[in-house]
């Protein structure tokens, strides 16, 4: 593959660099010579390299291309790329991260295509063993403080590091990513978004909730999720505030029962219109149970609605509180082992144990299914 213009980038946890791909304007002939030479797609690649070497915007093809335009606009505090693509000769642009700790990073990160896609080719850092959260100091690389990653048509895929702020958009193209959460002491509290509006969200999804916290943000974490007609399936811990909505989409999604907190109850919500519900919350590892039940906490506050959609929730045997189900005519039906049920006219209410947690669950039409540990 072929380097057709390679740009130098100046990092520092004071700079900012805003890399966007923007589509030429090509017409009538450009278009049909897109078709002729059929469908290729460009990528934004963002990859490591190693320690000492300089950090750079590699524009490549393995084609007989011609160059694309590129607007290179740096001052003290910020750096501005922009290239500009044609349709008929897709190319790959290559954002490449020097590894180290010294003199690298960035205050923010944004990436930003209008018909490419974004893929994050990093590799997972290996995990010293008990850990469930990553710092700074457990990677050789500094990561952006806040990185934001914009796409239309194209999909976002891998890796992504997130310190303080991670915020994700596409217009219809799907995402499909695992999170590398680093913590700092001292830092504020993170925000977590990820937002289509037809594409689907993928967040985690292929991981085990109880064996992959080094994935998950942490209990300060702000999560939004939001969909208009894409679903969404993800594997996150439960934090201060989750929040994840869609209108025809469905959700998939697990959450881990860790980090409690003693100074705040957490909020976790959950929306659709005709989109279904499948919610499931499991346990923490037996060694993180001890602390947890010993922990004078505030719980969670759960709240899932659907209008047509039904909703089922499934929560592990150490949850304990109340349930509130309501459905105008949909069918409802709370179980569990140690859990006592009233029942009148369109709502069953459920209690376990002390009321450590709440869960409000309501549809119009839609039924619901929520089980508290195994019967």
């Amino acid at each position: 593959m072929e380097t057709l213009i390679s740009v130098p980038l100046s990092l520092g946890r004071d700079r900012t660099l805003h890399i966007q791909q923007k589509q030429k304007s090509s017409g009538l002939f450009g278009t049909l010579q897109s078709l002729a030479s059929g469908w290729r797609s460009g990528t934004i690649h963002v990859q490591h390299v190693p320690a000492g070497a300089p950090a750079v915007l590699d524009v490549c093809s393995d084609q007989h291309a011609s160059s694309p335009d590129v607007q290179n606009d740096a001052t003290d505090k910020a750096q501005t790329v922009v290239i500009t693509t044609a349709s008929a000769e897709p190319v790959q642009i290559y954002l490449r991260w020097p590894r180290g700790t010294k003199e690298v990073g960035l205050a923010q990160l944004t990436l930003q295509a209008s018909d490419y896609t974004i893929k994050f080719d990093l590799d997972v850092p290996s995990v010293p063993p008990g850990r469930a959260h990553l710092s700074l100091t457990d990677v050789d690389f500094v990561p952006a403080r806040e990185l934001v990653v914009v796409s239309g048509s194209g999909g976002v895929s891998g890796l992504l590091p997130m310190e303080d702020v991670l915020d994700v958009s596409t217009s219809s193209g799907s995402v499909s990513i695992a999170l590398l959460p680093l913590y700092s002491k001292g830092a504020p509290d993170t925000k977590l978004s990820v937002k289509s509006n037809s594409g689907t969200l993928s967040i985690n999804a292929k991981l085990d909730a109880a064996r992959s916290r080094v994935h998950l943000p942490s209990r300060d974490c702000a999560v939004a999720l939001q969909t208009s007609s894409g679903s969404i399936r993800s594997v996150l811990g439960l934090t201060r505030s989750t929040i994840i909505k869609s209108n025809s989409g469905s959700h998939h999604l697990t959450a881990l029962l860790t980090d409690h907190s003693r100074d705040r109850r957490s909020d976790f919500a959950t929306s659709t219109n005709s989109g279904s519900q499948n919610i499931t919350v499991v346990a923490p590892p037996d060694e993180d149970k001890i602390g947890a039940e010993k922990a004078e906490e505030t719980g969670f506050v759960c709240k899932h609605k659907s209008n047509s959609g039904s909703v089922r929730v499934a929560y592990p045997g150490v949850w304990e509180g109340t349930v509130e189900a309501h459905s105008n005519s949909g069918s409802i039906t709370v179980t569990g082992d140690g859990v006592e049920t009233d029942r009148s006219r369109n709502r069953v209410t459920g209690v376990k144990g002390t009321p450590v947690h709440h869960t409000d669950v309501g549809t119009s039409s839609g039924s619901i299914s929520v089980k508290l540990g195994d019967e």
